[in-house]
């Protein structure tokens, strides 16, 4: 079996999954997987980009609808209070629309984000839209910049075998969540 046939059949559906838990590296990585797939179908770059932003949408809406109709107990409590105590909080009723859309590209913002802003007066399709337009301007720009990615490196290292792709990529991922630790480590 070929790399561009685990790309074709698994690529899409690892992006949204991946994006869905995690973000920033998943669509990188798919970016790269369309670069080395080709520019058809789901495993080209607008499919690995659409795959990304479907991922992120639904785990934003996912934690936005749980913090807005969740109790407020156990582990929600302690997600709610955090979001209350962190620094985007401060002022955010006035400009609820606009944080509703940057949540997105602010480190360590995913989850604390969503629900924080299910704690204001923003109604859930005023949410939805400003989430859509994020993920897909997020999506564009992590799917393209992984794509990039991929075609330095094979400008750079010639056409490389599969599994000299599947290490480049396992070493992109291992930073990219080293990375994230980092900054969410940050006070």
């Amino acid at each position: 079996m070929s790399l561009e046939s685990l790309i074709t059949g698994w690529g899409p559906p690892a992006v949204f999954l991946g994006a869905f838990l995690e973000g920033e590296t998943a669509a990188t990585l798919g970016g790269m997987m369309a670069h080395r797939a080709g520019s058809g179908g789901l495993s080209g770059p607008l499919g690995m980009g659409g795959m990304a932003a479907a991922g992120a949408f639904l785990a934003d809406q996912m934690w936005f609808l749980t913090a807005r109709h969740l109790p407020d107990r156990g582990a929600m409590a302690r997600l709610r209070a955090k979001a209350r105590a962190s620094r985007l909080a401060a002022g955010l009723e006035r400009r609820r629309h606009v944080a509703a859309f940057l949540f997105r590209f602010l480190p360590g913002a995913r989850i604390v984000g969503p629900v924080l802003l299910a704690q204001t007066g923003i109604g859930w399709p005023a949410f939805a839209a400003a989430n859509a337009l994020a993920v897909a301007v997020w999506a564009t720009v992590f799917t393209a910049l992984g794509y990039h990615f991929g075609l330095a490196a094979e400008a750079a290292l010639g056409r490389l075998a599969a599994h000299h792709w599947l290490i480049l990529a396992g070493l992109a991922g291992v930073a990219g969540l080293v990375l994230h630790r980092h900054l969410r480590r940050r006070p």
